[in-house]
C-alpha cells in the first residue's frame, strides 16, 4: 500500500509533537520551510497540517502560523467524553459523512432547537468506528446559520465540536442530556453491522452556547454490545454563611 505524501509529512510530525520535539503551545516551522525540510509541494504541507488541525493537534492561526495545542481538553463526541488519546493518537476514532443535507425540523426537533417546526436545518448523519469495528452512528440538527462554517472535513472529524467551535468563534458552554435503550431497526443494524438482538444505547444531547440559545441537537445511538456510558460529576458543597444580628 502507497502512503500520500501528505500522510507521511503528517505522521512525522505528530511524532514530533508526541515526544515533545515541537512543544505544547509552540509555533511549528512555517510552511515554507516544512516543504524545504520534506521535500515536497506547499500543497502537500498544507494538507498535512490541516488534517492535523483536523485531529485536534495543532491550531492553525491565519496569517500568524500554526501552533501546538497547549492543553488536553476533553472533546464531545455525543455522550461520550475523550480525552486527549483521540488527539494524541492512541485512541484513532474514525468518523465517516454518511449525510449531510438540508431536511426540515420535526415537531421534536424544532421544540429542542427552540425554532418552528418546518424550518430548514442542516443535517449530518456520521459513523464512528474504532479499529475497523462500528461503534456509533450519529444525527447533528443545527440552524443553517450556525453550520454555515462546517466543511465535509469539519464534520467527519472525532473533534468535530472543538473544530467547529474554533472555525465558527460560537462558544459552547452547556449540555442537556437525554438516554435511553431503543431496539434496533434495520437501518442502523446494517451501518453497525448488528443483529436485531442488539440493542441500542441512545443519547440525545442539546448543546447551548454562551448566550445560552441551543446550538446543535445531536441524536448518537450506540451498539451496547460495544460501548458503554460511564459518568463523572464533582460534588461542590457550598458553605453556609452565618449572618450575627
Amino acid at each position: 500500500m502507497v502512503v500520500p505524501l501528505y500522510r507521511r509529512v503528517y505522521e512525522d510530525i505528530r511524532q514530533r509533537i508526541k515526544t515533545g520535539f515541537y512543544a505544547r503551545g509552540g509555533i511549528l516551522p512555517s510552511e515554507a520551510r516544512l516543504t524545504d525540510e520534506y521535500g515536497v509541494s506547499l500543497i502537500t504541507v498544507r494538507r498535512a497540517l490541516d488534517e492535523l488541525a483536523l485531529d485536534g493537534l495543532v491550531e492553525r492561526r491565519q496569517g500568524v502560523g500554526t501552533f501546538v495545542r497547549n492543553s488536553a481538553r476533553n472533546v464531545l463526541i455525543g455522550m461520550s467524553s475523550f480525552t486527549y488519546d483521540i488527539a494524541s493518537g492512541r485512541l484513532r476514532l474514525v468518523r465517516t459523512l454518511l449525510q449531510d443535507d438540508i431536511v426540515t425540523a420535526s415537531l421534536e426537533v424544532a421544540q429542542k432547537l427552540g425554532v418552528q417546526t418546518g424550518s430548514m436545518l442542516r443535517h449530518l448523519v456520521r459513523l464512528d468506528a474504532e479499529g475497523g469495528v462500528p461503534i456509533s452512528v450519529d444525527e447533528v440538527f443545527m440552524p443553517p446559520a450556525l453550520a454555515v462554517t462546517i466543511t465535509p472535513e469539519i464534520a467527519s472529524s472525532p473533534l468535530f465540536i472543538d473544530v467547529w467551535e474554533e472555525r465558527s468563534g460560537v462558544v459552547l458552554v452547556r449540555i442537556e442530556s437525554e438516554i435511553c435503550v431503543q431496539a434496533s431497526e434495520k437501518a442502523d443494524q446494517e451501518v453497525l453491522q448488528i443483529g436485531p438482538d442488539v440493542p441500542l444505547l441512545v443519547t440525545g444531547d442539546l448543546i447551548f452556547d454562551v448566550n445560552q440559545r441551543a446550538a446543535m441537537w445531536v441524536v448518537t445511538r450506540y451498539r451496547s454490545d460495544r460501548c458503554r456510558l460511564t459518568v463523572t460529576a464533582e460534588l461542590v458543597h457550598q458553605r453556609k454563611t452565618v449572618v450575627s444580628p
